[in-house]
Formats: structure tokens, sequence, C-alpha cells
């Protein structure tokens, strides 16, 4: 099984479908917020079920769209949000502790535009970056389960 995770893709839906035609076969994808209506776009044009969240930018447009949520997947549990309400931008202490109080073993975040892996303990701390015209640092993420064993790993984006 191989999940793409993106994140921040703010409106550039064919940047992101692009992407995902670059990761080869997915399953699904989930999408971190800021822009949850892309989420869907990209789904119907991938033909790619899809888990999202919304984002900061999305609160007004999207009231009733859960802000964060816990996903399992092969056994494995999943926090994926957007991140701003954990200040993500300022370090991970108040992400790692809703990790810790909700027995997950992968965060799933955004918000900062930066891509990141980093392992605390059993848990894996992934933000996938952002897909935006104009910049050569367009990232996305997958999760990719190799028997009982999942792999994260940052995949730097083609500027096509």
């Amino acid at each position: 099984m191989k999940i793409a995770v993106m994140s921040d893709t703010h409106g550039n839906v064919d940047l992101a479908v692009n992407a995902i035609r670059q990761l080869g076969r997915i399953d699904k994808l989930i999408h971190l917020g800021d822009h949850y209506k892309d989420a869907m776009e990209i789904g119907k044009k991938t033909k790619i079920p899809v888990d999202a969240v919304a984002g900061n930018t999305d609160v007004d447009l999207y009231p009733s769209v859960l802000r964060e949520k816990i996903i399992e997947l092969r056994g494995t549990r999943i926090l994926i949000m957007h991140g701003d309400m954990y200040k993500v931008k300022q370090g991970l202490n108040y992400l790692l502790a809703k990790a810790v109080s909700e027995d997950v073993q992968i965060a799933l975040f955004g918000h900062t535009h930066f891509p990141m892996k980093q392992r605390i303990g059993k848990i894996l701390f992934l933000n996938p970056g952002c897909i935006l015209t104009d910049n050569s640092n367009n990232s996305c993420a997958t999760l990719t389960w190799v028997r009982d064993k999942v792999e994260g790993k940052l995949i730097p984006l083609d500027a096509r």
C-alpha cells in the first residue's frame, strides 16, 4: 500500500495532479489542508480515494470539515492535521503531546510549507511541504507499507 501525502496546495491542482503522476501507483491521497477543495478536485482527476482535513485558510469556507482526525491504515494509527492549531511553526512540542495522548504511530501535518521528517520516540512526524507555483522547492511525501512496516519518504517534485 502506498499513500501520497500533500499539504498547502493553495489552488495549484494541476501541479498536484502532476506530482501524483510522478509517484507511480498510489492507493490513497491524504491532504492536510490549505486548500480543502483542492483535495477533492485532485481525487476526482486522479480517481484516487482522498482523506482530507481543513487548514487555517479553509476554516471560513468549510466550517463543517474536521481540522484533525485519526485514521487507521494497515494497523497503523495516523493523526492527520494542518498543524497551525499546534503551533508547528514554533516546533513540535504541542504536536508531540497530542500524538502521545492519542497513541498514534504517525503524525502528518503541513502549514510550514517546508518538508520535514523526524522520529521522536516511536512516533514518525512527517510534513510533506507544499505545492505552489513559482516555487522551486515543491515537495510531497509518501507512506509505504511493506508487510507490516511503514516507511515515510519526502519527495522533491519536478518543476513540471
